[in-house]
């Protein structure tokens, strides 16, 4: 899915949801830069989706109409399958790097750095490659629940046994923690890679 449709959808999602929202509404409620919002709804006025009318004096509002309405059934149904098969390619990955991990190193036991929604898409293949989850480490949750585990900062990996550590991040700010996690707590296979 395109991102310029993923923004058309926030925008028709908000309209459908509430009715007539000023652009300082949208822009408000999306966290996007006004002029963006004002470009945005420029373009599904053009295309028929929403309508202009003045309620209080110069202020516009945004309705969604019937074709915008249309338009806002079809976006969601290409959001759903576009998120859907990323799905499917983030679970296809993780079983490989998990199944490479229990055949070609014999790991029974990992520990996931990364407490972010990849990682549950992950631990949803450790039964089948016969691996346990002994942790889940993240320095910027810790603390937090993850499935049935408490979050741990890396410091905590070095009380534990496991016969591996699976990357689930995936910013450019936690590139340090992974030369750490290679450099001082052994096999480290980064999901991304």
């Amino acid at each position: 899915m395109k991102a310029q449709d993923q923004k058309y959808l926030q925008i028709v999602q908000e309209l459908s949801e509430d009715r007539g929202l000023s652009q300082r509404d949208l822009f408000l409620r999306l966290n996007m830069a006004q002029g963006l919002v004002n470009r945005y709804l420029k373009r599904l006025a053009q295309k028929g989706w929403i309508k202009l009318t003045t309620a209080p004096p110069k202020r516009m509002l945004y309705l969604l109409t019937s074709k915008g309405l249309s338009e806002k059934t079809r976006l969601t149904y290409d959001f759903v399958a576009f998120t859907y098969k990323l799905f499917r390619e983030a679970h296809r990955n993780a079983s490989n790097k998990l199944s490479a991990l229990a055949r070609t190193h014999r790991a029974r036991s990992v520990v996931f750095y990364g407490a972010e929604p990849v990682a549950e898409v992950a631990a949803m293949s450790l039964s089948e490659n016969k691996l346990k989850l002994i942790a889940v480490a993240d320095e910027d949750l810790k603390d937090a629940d993850f499935q049935d585990l408490k979050v741990v900062g890396i410091d905590a990996l070095d009380d534990l046994d496991y016969d591996a550590i699976l990357f689930c991040k995936h910013s450019r700010k936690d590139d340090r923690i992974l030369l750490k996690l290679l450099a001082t707590k052994g096999r480290v296979v980064n999901l991304f890679e």
